[in-house]
């Protein structure tokens, strides 16, 4: 993976009705963009996550360690947290407030964190919750209310358990599914697989 980090800013959104051809694809919808900050890593990344009102920044990197940065044109760092050498992907509370680890070593681990007032860095964290998931995972998405945590695991299922571990459902998927995110407030995931494929899927949990 590179070392470079770039985020893109999507400010402007023009909309065409008519359907306009680009890199060679028939598309509805042209969306202008222009890249904003850029800055380099300490390490290369893995998984990355990014609160809900965009002023952190959390990166998995393969030194064993979640850097938070601050979501600024230089990336100020906010802190280090050490985690699992096993850890495989990660996911956060809309706020930044919790970090949520998967390993591969079927280890569910969420992370408690406290910062400073005056400068927002991180003044000390704190294992929450931590038990074992029923296969390898691959992948994991929280739900925005922090109740549920959806995790992709190996044998072709999401494996829905609350946020102390009880198991609530198993929705299967398509093998070669490979990632997965729950859009912010909604009861849904959306799921990419090797194939080339998205799928969208409506939840009923309560």
């Amino acid at each position: 993976m590179k070392k470079n980090f770039i985020i893109y800013l999507l400010p402007l959104l023009f909309f065409s009705q008519s359907i306009t051809n680009a890199y060679g694809e028939n598309v509805s919808k042209i969306i202008d963009w222009s890249k904003k900050k850029t800055w380099t890593l300490t390490s290369p990344p893995r998984d990355f996550a990014a609160s809900f009102d965009k002023k952190k920044i959390f990166i998995l990197e393969e030194d064993n360690k979640v850097r938070v940065y601050e979501n600024s044109y230089n990336g100020n760092r906010l802190g280090i947290i050490n985690v699992p050498p096993n850890t495989v992907a990660i996911d956060i509370a809309p706020r930044g407030g919790m970090l949520y680890l998967v390993g591969s070593d079927k280890t569910y681990t969420a992370i408690e964190i406290v910062y400073r007032k005056k400068d927002n860095s991180i003044a000390d964290w704190s294992k929450k919750y931590t038990w074992k998931t029923e296969t390898r995972p691959l992948d994991i998405a929280m739900s925005f209310d922090k109740k549920y945590a959806f995790i992709l695991e190996s044998d072709n299922r999401i494996h829905v358990y609350t946020i102390n571990g009880k198991r609530r459902a198993t929705v299967p998927v398509a093998p070669g599914t490979f990632a997965l995110t729950v859009p912010s407030r909604k009861r849904t995931l959306c799921l990419l697989n090797r194939n080339a494929q998205y799928t969208f899927i409506q939840l009923r949990l309560r």
